[in-house]
């Protein structure tokens, strides 16, 4: 089971577009109950899953802004899961407390 939760990390990361809750990230993990798969978690990592999945979604932000400063604002909300422009503008401000197209310009 160890093995198990040691991949959570991965999995998020390569699904983020449809992991969107912790439940999803739970059920994509094999886990039939979300509370057991969020104790085992916190206990592996030190923090919840909910607070983690937003750290990834903000990490690949980054990642993809860097990799391509023309992107747009919509396709990166559809890689992250997030819908469309105006969700990631209120994903990342209310996260990072700036707007993508802060962080885009530098």
């Amino acid at each position: 089971m160890k093995k198990q939760i040691e991949k959570a990390l991965q999995v998020a990361q390569k699904n983020l577009k449809e992991i969107r809750t912790v439940t999803e990230w739970a059920e994509e993990m094999g886990y039939e109950s979300t509370k057991y798969f969020s104790r085992r978690f916190k206990k592996f990592y030190g923090v919840s899953p909910k607070p983690k999945l937003v750290v990834l979604r903000i990490e690949k932000f980054h990642e993809m802004i860097m990799q391509d400063p023309e992107i747009s604002c919509f396709e990166i909300g559809q890689e992250l899961g997030l819908g469309g422009e105006s969700d990631l503008n209120k994903y990342v401000k209310n996260h990072t407390g700036k707007p993508p197209k802060e962080w885009k310009n530098g």
